[in-house]
């Protein structure tokens, strides 16, 4: 541990996983349920306390290629000791539901507008994430009264940004919790991992973040990424955490292809403007399947017998087969995903999109009796074709403290 002027520096290191929803894209939106599961690719992020004659934060973030030094005076004058919404008598930091976001955030806008001539040229993912830092940094620590240090915070990840793995969310969730390990530390509290009331304020700091950038998300990506394995979640009811013991193999596809999840949402609501009834069913539909695989899911997490396994993993790829179908009559599939759904087809595996559609990410589903060959040689045509393959797993860890 080193010291400077006699305050302790410190060092913290936290990771969180991606996600990927398995089904209800799209049906969640009309008030059907979704369920969403961690993914073994992780963000990291390293919070270290510096000696240096400038008060200042260095801040690295190669995912959106942001490199920024900030001077910590101008956010303690101006963005700590957050407001709080009328009712409440005071905001600590392990209360985020007392602070008030929109004054908050609004005080983050002016702040990087008045600091950043521009700031409005930024690209958005470089503007987000510079928002969620001030925001989550100013919030967290300006209601303590805890001595702030020069730090440099550095952050990598092996998600691609903005293709519907919750890159977003995952950042959002190693930030906060970070921040929340430091305020700890300096506080005097040391802890080998996060509590279930840790993850739980961590989750809601997120939830925050995600609205700066999404506006009105639904709190899945957030709670996925926080407290991994499956979540469960329908509009107006919050995420429900199905803690199951799920290690699904997936070789999860990158088509390259860029999509806007707002402008397919759109698409799904002019559809249905036209076809309402039939859309209404296919809606109803991904509903039941949803339902299903979640009961298939809980039996498989239990079930040590290998004829059960087989059964349920068939169960699961029908279901897998049916959900993509359904997304396809609503128009959010895409020749990438087809291209991609074929080959595995032909290797006598199942294969979905995930998330918005439109291209971004398609999950093929390899049960644990898979021929390996046949694996290798599904990846090496996807590659040849232009596709990224990564061959990981679902249901992993959530936040976590690393060494």
């Amino acid at each position: 541990m080193k010291m400077m002027n006699g305050v302790e520096l410190h060092e913290v290191r936290v990771s969180a996983p991606g996600k990927v929803i398995l089904h209800g894209e799209h049906s969640v939106v009309y008030g059907k349920t979704a369920i969403a599961v961690s993914l073994g690719l992780r963000t990291s992020i390293v919070i270290k306390e510096i000696h240096s004659d400038t008060h200042i934060v260095n801040v690295d973030l190669p995912a959106v290629d942001l490199q920024e030094t900030i001077e910590l005076q101008p956010i303690t004058d101006k963005l700590f000791d957050p407001p709080f919404l009328p009712g409440t008598t005071e905001f600590p930091w392990m209360e985020p539901g007392n602070l008030d976001h929109e004054k908050h955030f609004g005080a983050v806008e002016k702040f990087l507008h008045e600091t950043r001539p521009d700031f409005d040229s930024l690209q958005s993912n470089r503007q987000n994430s510079l928002r969620c830092f001030l925001y989550a940094f100013s919030g967290i620590f300006g209601s303590t009264k805890l001595p702030v240090c020069s730090m440099e915070i550095s952050m990598e990840s092996e998600l691609t940004v903005g293709a519907g793995t919750g890159s977003s969310a995952s950042f959002a969730v190693c930030l906060t919790a970070a921040l929340i390990q430091l305020v700890k530390l300096k506080s005097g509290v040391d802890q080998e991992e996060f509590s279930m009331e840790d993850k739980k304020i961590i989750s809601s700091w997120a939830f925050n973040c995600e609205r700066i950038t999404h506006g009105s998300p639904s709190g899945i990506d957030n709670s996925t990424c926080t407290f991994g394995s499956l979540i469960s979640f329908r509009k107006g009811a919050g995420p429900r955490v199905l803690d199951l013991e799920l290690r699904l193999r997936v070789l999860l596809v990158d088509t390259r292809v860029s999509r806007e999840t707002k402008a397919l949402a759109a698409k799904v609501a002019a559809f249905r403007e036209w076809n309402t009834a039939a859309v209404d069913s296919v809606m109803d539909a991904c509903d039941h399947v949803t339902h299903t695989a979640t009961e298939i899911l809980e039996n498989l997490s239990k079930t040590k017998n290998i004829t059960d396994i087989q059964l349920q993993y068939q169960r699961l790829e029908e279901l897998w087969d049916m959900n993509h179908c359904l997304l396809g009559a609503l128009g959010v599939s895409h020749a990438a995903l087809e291209r991609v759904r074929a080959a595995a087809r032909a290797r006598g595996l199942a294969c979905k999109l995930t998330g918005a559609g439109g291209g971004g990410y398609a999950i093929v589903l390899i049960p644990p009796y898979s021929d390996e060959a046949n694996i290798t040689s599904l990846k090496q045509e996807l590659e040849a074709a232009g596709f990224r393959a990564t061959d990981t797993r679902l249901g992993g860890a959530g936040v976590a403290l690393r060494s």
